[in-house]
């Protein structure tokens, strides 16, 4: 019978300690936090705020900006712990960059005009 890959939670929990993550999270009043997964290289985000997410929107629009620098800048803003090699290194950074717009569509919401 083949071993269970382990997944990404249980593959951090492993790498940073369940009782370490346990005391990030509750440091953010209980928020969950991102966890983005390259390879064997792993990074801890805080939960998304308003701010990064406007910081983000701007840079995507901005004439120097795009969507590298603003996924780089949101990585930054949010990072807490991890391999640097996520933020330093290309093609890990742009394997942690794909996972910025899951971040981004966390929650989902709806508006309609009556």
């Amino acid at each position: 019978m083949p071993t269970k890959e382990p997944n990404t939670l249980e593959k951090a929990e492993k790498k940073f300690g369940k009782e370490k993550l346990a005391e990030l999270k509750a440091q953010y009043n209980g928020r969950n936090l991102n966890i983005i997964a390259v390879e064997d290289k792993m990074a801890v985000l805080m939960p998304l705020t308003a701010k990064a997410l406007s910081n983000y929107t701007r840079r995507l629009i901005d004439p120097d900006g795009g969507i590298d620098i603003a996924a780089k800048e949101l990585i930054n803003e949010l990072w807490i712990a991890g391999d640097d090699v996520i933020r330093d290194d290309e093609e890990y950074f742009i394997s942690a960059m794909t996972e910025i717009q899951n971040i981004i569509e966390l929650k989902k919401s709806s508006f309609t005009k009556l």
